[in-house]
Parts: structure tokens; C-alpha cells; sequence
């Protein structure tokens, strides 16, 4: 069980990957809002912002992994969650993979944050949260900040499933990985190369066409992604095409037709993006992910 009391413990903000137009006006909105819900203990590095390289960069790589690493070095950090996701992140990961962390952290993020959820799971071995990152909160995305705060007071995440395929499987159990298609199609053959065997994969994209996404399907299905798994859901592909679904259709029918996979609304890069522990016991049933929390919120001690 991993706690987080909101006197003592403090929220690292992090921006591991991009950055973005008025990136200081939208911290200064994203501070507020967390503050409402009694989160005020926060860490931001001044460099934060302090790009001088490419413009995708929220700063240079080395400022990135060092503020990364210092909240994972830092034992009053208990939880570390990014601004935004976009590009940058494998970067520096790979750099990271001797690190320990000095105590158990909640990594919260997800689409680019895929990559350090592997490094979290796989090498730290601790738990993460796949939800949304701190630019989601605000518009255009207005992703909610609640499922965020009920998985971290210990509540279980309870997701409907539709059935993709017609294997009937009363009850399915794993340990839960995944996040974004393209970035876990990344690792393959690296270091952080997602370890799938008795797990249950959760997929999700954006702007990717149905050829790019079966494209990527293949991929894992020729890395052996697919040969121990448990079962799959796949999230929300949003801007995507009109291939998009009959691309996942046929991938399921023709080349894993003998794996459980589910569709899942509401994970991913839609208006709603349901918070899911990773690395974390899980349970498939009457058509149900339920996820229960590790966490513990000491969010209203006085």
C-alpha cells in the first residue's frame, strides 16, 4: 500500500517530454486546480520550461532527466505527474534504469508517458498510474480530475467491456500493462521491452489511421507480444479514420482469434480517460475490468 498524505507528502510536476504554447499560464491554471482539492505540497523546478533546443522539448534532455531523477531521489516526492505527454520521454529513460528510487513512487500520465510507465513497472517494479496528465485537465481536453483522486483514496476502477471476439472465458485474471500502441511499439527490442506474459494489455492512440494502427498490431504480434497474454483492450483510437475499428476487427479475427480481446470506452485521449493502476492485479468478468487501488489518500487528515 503505497500513501500519500497531503501535509507532508509532496506532488513533483514534471514535464518529461513537451511543452507547450503558454505553458507557464497553464501551470499557474493547473496549480489552482489541484489546490481546490487540497493539494498544495507541490515540487516545480524552475527549469521546467527552459527550452533551448528543439521546440517539441519542454527543455534539453539533460534538464529533463535531472528533474526527473530528483524526484525520484527525493522522499518527501510520493507522487511524481507529468504537465503533458506529446514527445520526448525515451529520450532519457534508458539513462534512468539504475536509479533507485529512495522510497515508492505514483507515477501518473499517460500517451508519451508510456515509456516511463515500463521503467516504473519493469524495472523499479512499483505501481503507476495510467491517467490524465495535468494539460488534460484544462481545455480543449477537460479530462476530469476526480478518477484520479478516487483511485488514489483506494477505490477500485470498474470499467464496462464490449467482447471483440466470442471466446467465452467466465473470469479472466492478470497483472495490467500497456498504454499507448505506438510507444509501446518503440520498446520492442530495447531494454524496456514490454514483458507480456500473463498480463492483461490495454492499447490506446490518437491520430493514428487504421493501416498505422494494424501496422502496429503486427509488430507486437511478430515480437511475441502476444503469446503468453491473458486477454486485450483496446482503448480509445481517437482521430483516427474510418478503417480505424474494421482494422482492429481483423486483427483480433485473424491474428489472435484465440485471445480474449475487449473494447473499453473512455481510456485514452478522449474527454474521458479513466484512471487504471498499471503493474497491478487485475480481473476480467461479466464483461468488467476491475482494477483495485494500492493507493491510500490521507486527503482529508487534519
Amino acid at each position: 500500500m503505497t500513501n500519500f498524505n497531503k501535509e507532508k507528502d509532496f506532488i513533483a510536476i514534471i514535464a518529461p517530454a513537451s511543452g507547450c504554447p503558454e505553458a507557464f499560464i497553464k501551470l499557474q491554471e493547473i496549480k489552482k486546480k489541484l489546490e481546490i482539492q487540497g493539494f498544495y505540497n507541490l515540487l516545480i523546478d524552475d527549469r521546467i520550461f527552459s527550452n533551448e533546443t528543439l521546440k517539441f522539448f519542454s527543455a534539453k534532455k539533460e534538464i529533463r532527466q535531472e528533474i526527473f531523477i530528483n524526484a525520484l531521489l527525493d522522499p518527501k516526492v510520493k507522487i511524481i505527474w507529468a504537465f503533458r505527454g506529446g514527445y520526448g520521454c525515451d529520450e532519457f529513460i534508458f539513462d534512468c534504469l539504475d536509479i533507485k528510487p529512495v522510497c515508492p513512487k505514483i507515477l501518473i500520465g499517460y500517451s508519451d508517458l508510456t515509456s516511463v510507465h515500463l521503467l516504473f513497472n519493469q524495472q523499479y517494479n512499483m505501481k503507476s498510474l495510467h491517467g490524465p496528465v495535468l494539460t488534460s485537465l484544462l481545455p480543449p481536453h477537460y479530462q476530469e480530475l476526480n478518477s484520479i483522486i478516487e483511485v488514489l483514496s483506494g477505490k477500485e476502477a470498474c470499467i464496462a467491456l464490449k467482447p471483440l471476439n466470442k471466446i467465452i472465458t467466465p473470469k479472466i485474471d492478470g497483472v495490467t500493462i500497456g498504454g499507448n500502441l505506438t510507444i509501446l511499439t518503440t520498446m520492442i527490442g530495447t531494454k524496456l521491452h514490454p514483458q507480456t506474459n500473463d498480463k492483461i494489455l490495454i492499447v490506446e492512440d490518437v491520430h493514428e489511421n487504421g493501416y498505422r494502427i494494424l501496422r502496429d498490431l503486427m509488430h507486437l504480434k511478430h515480437a511475441g507480444i502476444f503469446q503468453k497474454l491473458r486477454a486485450i483492450i483496446f482503448g480509445d483510437f481517437t482521430l483516427s479514420d474510418e478503417n480505424m475499428e474494421s482494422a482492429i476487427l481483423y486483427f483480433c479475427e485473424n491474428h489472435i482469434a484465440a485471445i480474449p480481446a475487449y473494447q473499453a470506452s473512455g481510456i485514452g485521449h478522449g474527454k474521458v480517460n479513466h484512471a487504471i493502476v498499471m503493474n497491478q492485479e487485475a480481473i476480467i468478468e461479466d464483461n468488467y475490468l476491475k482494477v483495485a487501488s494500492p493507493f491510500s489518500l490521507d486527503f482529508f487528515s487534519k
